[in-house]
């Protein structure tokens, strides 16, 4: 019986298919295509025409000038903090560190750099929203130049180039 239902539907598959197929528009013609002609000629090569396209107006700044100084400001501090950290890494040389703290609207700061001629260069610093970035650099220690071929000496001129 298994069989039997197996089969007629099978069949039944394969008729469907057929009448689906001889239906199908979207398959091309046994016949091939057969188009009417146009009723009015097909445009010769013409230069295209130039078309100004639109530009938008430009739109209104939404910004204006600083306010003046003491004027309509509306100052909000900031987060206060306090934070540093050093760096002294003999293999590459490098030091240097940063020390910083604020209360929120005044920022004052120290950064230190060991510079390759061996001095360190020290910047003392103070920011705040009135009077913006100040610092002070200063250098502790002398500047010393690694001695080559052609250098140092009495009767040394400097470099060779």
């Amino acid at each position: 019986m298994m069989k039997f239902l197996g089969l007629s539907l099978c069949l039944a598959l394969t008729i469907v298919d057929q009448t689906l197929a001889q239906n199908n528009q979207y398959l091309p013609p046994d016949k091939g295509y057969d188009y009417n002609k146009p009723n009015q000629p097909f445009p010769t090569a013409q230069q295209p025409q130039q078309v100004p396209f639109p530009r938008p107006p430009a739109p209104a700044p939404s910004y204006g000038p600083p306010p003046a100084a003491g004027g309509d400001h509306v100052h909000e501090p900031g987060m206060p903090f306090d934070f540093n950290y050093n760096v002294n890494d003999i293999d590459t040389g490098n030091d240097y560190s940063h020390n910083a703290v604020s209360d929120g609207d005044v920022t004052r700061g120290e950064y230190r750099v060991q510079l390759p001629d061996g001095r360190t260069q020290i910047v003392r610093y103070t920011a705040d929203w009135k009077n913006g970035y100040n610092a002070e650099v200063t250098y502790e220690g002398e500047a010393k130049y690694p001695e080559g071929p052609g250098q140092g000496g009495a009767n040394s001129g400097g470099y060779k180039y």
